[in-house]
């Protein structure tokens, strides 16, 4: 098997793990080829499309440069259009004999059963949150009543929040396990998901960075929130 689903909630434990995963193989940091939202062809949009995986394309039949293999690696794969998946099938099928290829995401939900059919899924351990209906139910209300927040609200919320980093951190955690199941639910209907795909992937961001930076607390909550 050369094609692996990597799944985890927290990006940082995926990323760690992508890391170990390239040094267990041997595969110099030359040799991996990372594809985000960052990097994709077209900046301007909340998901990831079938021309950054035709851009992708063009490199990876490329040899390596240091290493035996090479890794071609998806951030957030959960962004990926049925269009780019469908294109990255023709890679998953007959995938280079040089290259491994690794789609790092918070859920394979979102992606087509033919694409999990040809990975090696590796769900990574982590600790569960479980909410109770109280607080599912005011995330919820947090999340319908954000577009429609004014400046100041949204300022207000950041103020409260940064007072306890750890607090704000575990709050976003919840925030983002209501997310998940509400993407989850969209993709099994015929909502549009890129709105809720832009906001997880956001308040994802955002945790991330208050765990592992020591940013400012409130300038980036203050900047996700007014996103």
């Amino acid at each position: 098997m050369t094609s692996f689903i990597v799944i985890a909630t927290d990006k940082t434990k995926r990323d760690e793990y992508l890391k170990q995963f390239c040094v267990k193989h041997g595969i110099d940091i030359f040799d991996q080829t990372i594809l985000t939202l960052e990097t994709s062809v077209k900046r301007n949009t909340a998901s990831i499309g079938i021309e950054d995986i035709k851009h992708m394309q063009k490199k990876i039949f490329l040899k390596p440069i240091k290493s035996e293999k090479k890794a071609i690696i998806i951030d957030e794969a959960e962004l990926l259009t049925i269009e780019a998946q469908n294109a990255l099938l023709k890679v998953l099928e007959e995938p280079p004999a040089h290259t491994l290829l690794l789609l790092s995401t918070t859920t394979k939900e979102t992606l087509l059963p033919t694409i999990i059919s040809r990975c090696q899924v590796v769900q990574l351990e982590e600790e569960t949150t479980q909410l109770s209906e109280k607080e599912k139910e005011e995330l919820e209300s947090f999340l319908e009543s954000l577009p429609k927040l004014g400046i100041g609200e949204k300022l207000k919320k950041a103020e409260i929040l940064a007072k306890d980093k750890d607090k704000a951190i575990e709050w976003i955690s919840k925030l983002i396990l209501v997310l998940r199941e509400n993407l989850l639910e969209e993709t099994r209907g015929t909502r549009d998901t890129r709105g809720t795909r832009g906001t997880l992937r956001s308040f994802q961001t955002l945790h991330t960075t208050l765990r592992t930076t020591n940013v400012n607390p409130r300038f980036a909550i203050e900047n996700t929130l007014l996103k």
